[in-house]
């Protein structure tokens, strides 16, 4: 117990980094009503089996500072409603950046304390604490909720057969693409297939284009492999199986390497791409024909060069349509003494109702029975990432979760970096991969 302990937290702290999307740098604090913060204690009266319990209470929250740093923040709009639907609770939100908010949670929670519910990255986070015994199973609760929660997303928080946290609200990778570029190859569509894209990139860098970019990190990356119908790491069975050396595997490797090798395709300055604020310089230039990026990519390309023309399109299909899985959950600390008021503040943060929370943001809720209208009101181009709901992928569900997108993505690194051949590096990461599953399991 003590190895996953300092294994996971090391990696928690890690993960921040590797994080698909992620939200400020600041800390707030919010309360939903003139009240003191969350005491410990829940005030919750004892009751016989079979009674229903009134809920009443202080219940603590924390959350990813994007929600909380404006004024009048839709989620206190939410948690001042149900409180006037439940007098006897008082409901305390802080929110701070991911790094922060990773940290704290654990480090209060390793200590029997910390908030009733957290906000966690869908990238490992849950997973890792569910392994420290530090957030607690929900499958009983989701049995009997109304809410229907996509099942990509649901996943991301599945530790040894058990659903330790639900969707909030998820994303994932789209192709984003230079409307100029692509007609001057002669295409008016973007490709939809792996051979369409690979076309369009041997076309492009004829023309002495950047093909493709993205950052440097799993998260990119997974999407080959998923595509081609891999799971890298396979958690279907008791023990985690490396797959990424299998027929498939190279498959996948093969091609994104080659994009590199046969054409040179990813433009120099995505060897330094360790952040999406570095990645969207590679595309925002002007001068590459797509860009791998998840929905929080189009503000940001939008602004950094607005005289370029851009289309956003969905993720060519490889085997399968797939794409890798971002986002945030919901998760209650174990040591809650409110689980059951904190579960019901949960479930109706998920719920249809508090749509709202969500959809101001342009974030798409975790469920199967959204309404989409007002994100597309607010962005047309984001029906691609609503499509691709049904086909979204969570990274492999292992423990240290980041140390594996770490190592995918030195892998591709030592190909891009002219370092290593594909084969070799492909066999290294697969036996990185296997020491680290006996490390782990």
């Amino acid at each position: 117990m003590k190895k996953v302990f300092a294994v996971s937290m090391a990696a928690l702290m890690a993960a921040v980094s590797l994080a698909g999307c992620g939200g400020g740098s600041s800390t707030t604090e919010t309360k939903a009503a003139d009240t003191t913060a969350a005491a410990a204690e829940s005030k919750t009266e004892e009751t016989t089996a079979g009674e229903a319990k009134e809920l009443t209470g202080d219940l603590a929250m924390m959350v990813n500072n994007a929600f909380t740093g404006m004024d009048d923040p839709a989620i206190m709009r939410a948690a001042k409603q149900f409180e006037a639907d439940h007098p006897g609770v008082t409901i305390t939100i802080e929110g701070l950046s991911g790094k922060e908010l990773v940290s704290k949670f654990t480090t209060s929670a390793m200590a029997g304390s910390g908030p009733d519910i957290v906000a966690l990255d869908n990238a490992g986070w849950p997973i890792d604490l569910a392994a420290m015994g530090l957030i607690t199973p929900l499958d009983d609760q989701i049995k009997a909720s109304e809410n229907d929660y996509l099942q990509g997303p649901l996943e991301s928080g599945l530790y040894e057969g058990s659903y330790y946290s639900v969707p909030w609200y998820f994303n994932n990778t789209g192709l984003y693409y230079n409307k100029r570029i692509l007609e001057e190859i002669g295409k008016t569509e973007a490709p939809t297939t792996w051979d369409e894209l690979e076309e369009d990139i041997k076309l492009a860098t004829e023309k002495g284009y950047a093909g493709i970019s993205t950052r440097l990190d799993g998260y990119a990356i997974f999407n080959a492999f998923m595509e081609n119908d891999n799971p890298i790491i396979d958690t279907s069975g008791e023990t985690p199986v490396v797959t990424v050396n299998n027929e498939s595997g190279k498959e996948a490797f093969d091609f994104w390497t080659g994009l590199h090798t046969k054409y040179k395709a990813f433009p120099e300055g995505m060897k330094d791409a360790s952040d999406w604020a570095t990645a969207y310089t590679t595309f925002v230039s002007d001068d590459c024909l797509f860009f791998v990026c998840g929905d929080w990519a189009y503000k940001n390309i939008a602004t950094g060069n607005p005289d370029m023309q851009f289309g956003l399109a969905p993720m060519p299909k490889g085997k399968v349509n797939a794409v890798c899985l971002g986002g945030y959950n919901l998760a209650i600390n174990e040591n809650s003494a409110n689980k059951d008021l904190a579960w019901a503040f949960v479930e109706y943060l998920t719920s249809k109702e508090c749509d709202y929370v969500l959809t101001e943001q342009g974030r798409i809720p975790g469920r199967t029975d959204v309404d989409y209208a007002p994100i597309i009101e607010m962005n047309p181009d984001y029906q691609v990432f609503i499509d691709e709901a049904a086909y979204t992928v969570p990274r492999p569900r292992v423990k240290n979760a980041s140390s594996v997108d770490e190592m995918v993505c030195d892998a591709f690194k030592k190909v891009f970096f002219d370092q290593s051949t594909a084969e070799d590096a492909l066999n290294e990461l697969e036996t990185e991969l296997n020491d680290f599953i006996t490390e782990n399991y």
